[in-house]
């Protein structure tokens, strides 16, 4: 669920838990923003995550802007960029290991 107030816009689904094909969360509009910073707290089990940017509301254009990147269990990891090139934003996230879920959190912020 996304929230805008006058000066930034924030998104912070519930929990989620991953999948053997990647999931997508946290999409955020940064059409009115220039800087943009996600947050993913793993509650359990490792999850891999990748930062999607594209221009097209479908995400049809969709380009990873971070690699896939593996957080541990009870970790956290940040993506964030002062000049945001695309419009869309969002987060994958898939198991590390085959079969094994993991639980994740993701906050992103849009802001001037």
């Amino acid at each position: 669920m996304a929230v805008t107030t006058h000066n930034f816009e924030t998104v912070s689904p519930t929990a989620q838990e991953s999948t053997a094909a990647l999931v997508a969360l946290g999409a955020i509009d940064c059409g009115p923003w220039a800087s943009l910073s996600y947050t993913i707290k793993v509650v359990t089990n490792d999850v891999d995550w990748v930062v999607y940017g594209a221009n097209q509301s479908d995400y049809s254009d969709e380009q990873v802007v971070q690699a896939q990147a593996t957080v541990a269990a009870a970790a956290s990891g940040t993506y964030a960029v002062a000049q945001a090139p695309y419009r869309y934003y969002r987060v994958k996230i898939v198991d590390t290991a085959g079969g094994v879920h993991g639980t994740a959190t993701v906050v992103g912020i849009a802001k001037a």
